[in-house]
Order: structure tokens, then sequence, then C-alpha cells
């Protein structure tokens, strides 16, 4: 079979119904991107009603094994179609890597896949054998697709795709990545296909002086620019590059594209809005702040800490929660902000702590101007500018829904899961040695102590209850496994005595999905008279979550991991025996590298 398309003379009537079908194709490239949302919004539906059914089916025999069975999974029918939900969802929440890259989520790369070979099917669709009109649809219809991927880029939780997908930021941002690279290929075809075309008919130098042909090959030079500073090696090497890269292209592409062509204008004039909106809601969302920087004694962790203004009601904002971040940065023009700020991870509660408190490891960037900034001025008072909140705020209340809670926490991982932890056991119970606090486990994997002593809260009382359901353990190098130092005693327990689950040595810069935050730490370095026991040596995590599920069937078990790759996949490989099984298990991977 050869080449289907050639070079056709049409008359102008021809040409008028391409233009309707180029426009008619690109409008339902748009519009189509609501099937999937509709599909979401009758799983949450479906959900829910299973939910509801489930719970009215059991309230005669709250007692009863068989009743308890259906409190999870419900009978018959129902209950089979809720374990294979269960299993399709952690098989689609699984990491897909090819040749060490990794490409997200099994679910992520699938719904990739399907959109591109939906995107092709439309740019194929009723173009005959008319060679440059499925040239002008590949174009078309990518240009369809920029008000869809400027909108998966919104940050604000009022963002429509995260109220309609229940979903943060950071988990867009993945579908955000994926689209970004079905767009370039699209366009890289309607540009190859245009060039073959010049090239056949000797046209290519002529048309390479027109201005709406540079625009095109800005266009697509730029796309490829946004794409190639995204891959992970590139952003490892620096995520600066990447940020700036990002922003400045994504301003600078619009209106490129709209002297580019004209046909495509619509789309661009929805982007421009979805554009002005995102710069809206987050001027919105950003406040001048005073607080403190300091450099935390005998290590490469820097604290800012921020005083909340107290209500009229003399409380403390609920605006802010345990598990959400914001971008923080000492004061400046507000343009130059957005290229100096970086992510950081709420390490405090701000409602009972009155304080909103960040901690990261001191690297490059931002985090060492703010450093030299703490350097300098010691404890003095200092302007900065912080946006936020964003991601999920709903951890804390999400987790008190499950029967058995383990957190599991690797280096500097940890400052995401103590304020979770720290409420978590707030609401469970204020008393120590309460039953309820019994269906809480932390366990925490550091290279060093300097790691895990920020973490101890100030409050003496609570203080004594904090070390209660934790579990530390030192991978690095211990030269005295016995001895108990500066109230953290050390004991030998070595299960596992190669290279380390925790953070890899030197740390990484704080960004988007990579949050390494912290609490505090005493001034002098210590950790007062409340002892923390140390175990050295990695852990057995598949004797962990055997534990951890070991109490029954019918318990629902929330499993919330944050740290290296890693030690995520190696509690995901371990949990997934059990959700195979048919346990209701909620996971949450915050991860932090890349």
């Amino acid at each position: 079979m050869g080449w289907p398309y050639h070079f056709l003379d049409l008359t102008s009537e021809q040409k008028h119904q391409r233009r309707y079908l180029l426009d008619w194709y690109g409008s339902l490239a748009q519009i189509s991107v609501f099937v999937p949302l509709l599909a979401a919004q009758g799983y949450f539906l479906f959900i829910w009603a299973n939910r509801r059914w489930v719970g009215q089916g059991n309230s005669d025999a709250p007692n009863s094994p068989h009743a308890k069975r259906q409190r999870v999974n419900g009978t018959g029918r129902v209950r089979s179609v809720t374990e294979t939900a269960r299993k399709v969802a952690w098989w689609a929440g699984n990491s897909l890597d090819v040749f060490g890259y990794h490409l997200g989520t099994n679910g992520d790369a699938l719904a990739a896949l399907l959109w591109a070979a939906w995107l092709l099917l439309l740019c194929v669709l009723q173009t005959g054998d008319d060679y440059m009109h499925i040239t002008k649809r590949f174009g078309t219809v990518a240009s369809s697709q920029l008000p869809f991927q400027y909108l998966l880029a919104l940050k604000s939780p009022y963002s429509p795709l995260q109220v309609l997908t229940r979903s943060s930021h950071e988990t867009l941002n993945v579908l955000h990545q994926h689209l970004g690279y079905i767009l370039t290929a699209l366009f890289y075809l309607h540009g190859a296909l245009y060039v073959n075309y010049y090239v056949i008919n000797d046209l290519l130098w002529a048309k390479l002086k027109e201005p709406y042909i540079i625009c095109g090959i800005v266009s697509i030079i730029a796309f490829t620019a946004v794409g190639t500073t995204a891959l992970t090696p590139v952003r490892k090497w620096s995520y600066r590059v990447f940020y700036i890269t990002h922003v400045t292209l994504a301003a600078a592409l619009l209106p490129v594209l709209f002297f580019h062509v004209s046909h495509i204008r619509i789309y661009l004039y929805e982007t421009v809005a979805i554009y002005a909106l995102n710069t809206l809601l987050r001027a919105s969302n950003t406040d001048s702040m005073s607080g403190t920087v300091k450099l935390l004694p005998n290590s490469s962790l820097l604290e800012i800490n921020i005083p909340l203004p107290k209500a009229a009601s003399g409380k403390q904002p609920s605006k802010w929660h345990p598990g959400q971040h914001a971008y923080v940065s000492l004061a400046g023009h507000p343009f130059l902000r957005t290229f100096r700020s970086n992510p950081f991870t709420v390490a405090s509660i701000p409602a009972a702590d009155g304080s909103l408190t960040f901690i990261a490891r001191v690297l490059d960037g931002n985090t060492a101007k703010l450093a030299r900034q703490a350097d300098d001025r010691k404890l003095s008072t200092q302007m900065m500018s912080v946006e936020g909140p964003y991601g999920v705020a709903t951890h804390a209340d999400k987790l008190l829904g499950y029967d058995r809670i383990l957190l599991v926490a690797g280096g500097v991982g940890g400052t995401f899961l103590v304020p979770l932890y720290r409420q978590l056991l707030e609401d469970l119970s204020p008393s120590k040695g309460s039953y309820r606090r019994q269906r809480v486990s932390f366990l925490w994997v550091a290279r060093s102590k300097a790691d895990v002593t920020w973490a101890l809260p100030a409050d003496v009382k609570e203080k004594e209850g904090f070390a209660e359901r934790l579990e530390v353990r030192l991978t690095g190098n211990i030269t005295d496994a016995t001895a108990v130092d500066n109230g953290f005693e050390i004991s030998s327990d070595r299960e596992e005595d190669t290279a380390a689950y925790g953070e890899p040595k030197g740390g990484i810069e704080l960004e988007e999905q990579k949050q390494l935050l912290s609490n505090d730490q005493d001034e002098d370095g210590g950790t007062d008279s409340c002892a923390l026991k140390f175990a050295a040596g990695r852990p057995h995590i598949a004797r962990i979550v055997d534990q951890t599920f070991a109490h029954g069937f019918t318990e629902k078990v929330a499993v919330v991991v944050c740290g290296p790759q890693k030690l995520n996949a190696a509690l995901r490989k371990e949990v997934g025996r059990y959700v195979a099984r048919g346990r209701d298990v909620w996971f949450w991977d915050e991860s932090f590298a890349f």
C-alpha cells in the first residue's frame, strides 16, 4: 500500500469544505475533553452509592462477623465489583519505568496512550487523499488542546479540573506533562509535512522568509525546549533552568502562535483567559509576611518561621493544613518572585502552633539565598512572599476514616509526615497510651540523627506522646550502637545492612513534587529530656506491612509514605500483596525523588 495522500488542486468550494472540517474536528477534539470528566463523575457517584448502600445494609448487626465483612466489601456482585475496582485502581497506580526512565504510573501512561490515539484518529478522519488537509489537521487538533494543557497546569485549588477530578495539582501535573509530549509530537508532524511539501515544490527558501512561517518554526522550537527541559535528567541537573524555561516560554508561545495563523486564534483566546485566571489567582493567594530565617545547628537545614495573625475570634486561621505547601521567597518584585520562589511543605500545624514553619535542606538557588540571609542577619525579622496554600488539605481528616494507619518516611521525607502524625494523634486521643492511638504506626528511616532531631514538638505533654507510636531506623554510620546521646537511645537491631532507603547523600533541591520540609528543633540542636529510641539498620518492610494488616480482614488500612522512590516502591510492592487479596487500602505516595 502506497502513501495515500496527494497534492490536490481544489476549487473554492472544496477549500471551504476543508476549512469547515478542520474547524469541526478541532472543536470536537476540544469538546471531547468532557467525556473523561463525565466518566469520572460517574465513578464518584458509584463509589458514593456503594458506600451508602453498604452502610445501610450493615446497620442492623454491627457486631456480626458477616456484617463486618459486608462493611468493607458489600455482598454478592457489589463485593465482586468493588474488589475488582480496587485491584484495577491499584494496578493503575503502579509506577511505570521503561529503560530506567520513569513514565509516571500505569494509569497515567494508559490515559496518555488512549488520548494520543483519539487525537490521531481525529487527525485522519475525513481527510480523504488531501495532503494539505491532514497537514493542517495535525496543527488544528494540537492547537485545540492548548486550553486544556494550560488548565492542567493551574495550581489553584479552585481549578475546575481539580474540583471535578478531586485531585491535587501535583496529580494533574503528570497528565500535563504527558499531554505536552503529545502536542509536541502533533506539531512536529504538522511542521514535517509542510517542510516536505515546500521541498518537493521548491518553495522552502521562499517560505522561510515569510513571517508566519518563522512564527511556526519558533513555536516548534519553543515546544521542544519546554519538553526537553522537563525531562528528568535536566531537572536533576538544574531545576531552576527547567522552571524559568517553562514559565517564560509558556507565556511567549501564545503571541507567536497568534501571528502564525488566524484559524487557531479562538483556542488562543481561551488559553489566554486561563493564563490570566491563573495569574490572578496566584496574585490573590500571595501575602507579604514577616518571619525569621535561621540555620539549624549541626545540620544543613534551614528553618523559616512565620507567625500567623489571630482571627477576631482569637483562633488561628484554618486556611492552612498539614500536608499542604506554599511558594516562599524573600520579598521583592512580583515578577522576579516567580523565578526565585520554591514550593515548601507546611511542616507545622498552623492552627495549633500559630505559625507556618518550613525547613529545607540548603542546596543552591533559593535555599542558598535564604541561607545567606540567615547567616548575615541571624534571627532578625525578614519580609517574605508566601503564596499558598496549595496541595491536598484533607489528608488529616481522611486518615480518621481508617481502622489502621501506617506512616513511612525516608530521610527528610519525614517533614511531610510529622505534622500529619501530630494531628492524627491529637484527633484520635490527646492522652498518651490510649487504645485509639494503637491504630497508628510511624516508621522513619533516616541516615543520621540530624534528619530527625527537629521533630519533637515544643509542648512538653505532646512531647511525651510523640515517641509512643514512632520507630526510627538509622542507616548511616553509627559509631556506638548502644550509646545514649542527647536523649536518643540507639539499639543494634540491624535487620538489613545494605544501602539505605533514606535520602541520598547531598539531598536534592526542593521543587513542586519534591517537598523536603520539616518542623522545629531546639536552639542548641538538642532534644530536651524526651528520649526517642533509635534502631540501627534498614527496616524489614515486608514484616512491618504484615504487622499492619494482621489485625483482621475487615479493617480498612491507610498507608502514607514520603521518601525516595526505592523506599516508596518497596512499600507499595508489599502493600500490593494485600490489595490482591481484596483488602480495602488507601495508599498515598508523596515522592520527593526525581
